[in-house]
């Protein structure tokens, strides 16, 4: 059981891409200008990308905010059912 824990542990930190890259522009030759216009443009993408995700997670944060209450209503009618299922036995006991 341990190797399992141990292993997803392992798979779920080396799975995450984490990058603290800033593109530095450290020359004036037309190679390092290419290498900092490449880097721009892989950093913009990536941020392009991760903003796509951060939408679609607030939209699925909502659809579950709006699924949670709809359960909580429904566990609260359920819950009053049985309140007055419980005065009815009470009054048919005496």
């Amino acid at each position: 059981m341990k190797y399992i824990i141990y292993s997803l542990l392992l798979i779920i930190l080396f799975s995450l891409n984490v990058k603290a890259h800033e593109c530095i522009l450290t020359g004036t030759t037309p190679k390092e200008i290419t290498i900092y216009n490449t880097c721009l443009a892989h950093s913009k993408q990536n941020k392009q990308k991760s903003s796509v995700t951060e939408s679609m997670m607030k939209l699925k944060i909502e659809k579950l905010k709006i699924e949670n209450s709809n359960l909580k209503n429904k566990l609260l009618d359920i819950k009053l059912k049985f309140e007055n299922l419980k005065t009815i036995i009470d009054l048919y006991a005496k």
